[in-house]
């Protein structure tokens, strides 16, 4: 016979209970329905304080970059972009306007503290 907890030839023998769940928790549609909403409040609460720090991080980037000639493998920068925003004008209208010098003019006029060189 084994004892619980003691060891049989160097192996400890434990027995752990199982916990079945029976039933679910239910929610009303109105506590789903809140729960939801806030948590749409607080992601754009998120959304916004993340976005502070992204321009603040790309003009910090724009200032380092200022007077550079050009950078080895990619030419000269002209423009920064934080990641996230970059990512949604390339869904919202497209690679090849993203990349058009139209689009370049416009962003430097617009943003001249991300713009640390012209084209």
């Amino acid at each position: 016979m084994v004892e619980l907890g003691h060891s049989y030839t160097g192996v400890a023998l434990f027995v752990f209970g199982m916990n079945i769940i029976t039933t679910l928790p239910r929610y009303s549609d109105g506590e789903i329905n809140r729960a939801l909403i806030k948590e749409i409040q607080t992601g754009f609460q998120l959304e916004k304080a993340t976005q502070e720090k992204r321009t603040i991080e790309a003009e910090a980037q724009a200032q380092a970059l200022k007077n550079h000639k050009t950078i080895n493998g990619f030419g000269k920068a002209i423009g920064v972009i934080p990641e996230r925003e970059f990512f949604r004008l390339t869904k919202k209208y497209g690679h090849a306007e993203v990349h058009s010098k139209d689009f370049l003019r416009y962003f430097q006029k617009k943003f001249p503290n991300l713009s640390p060189n012209k084209i």
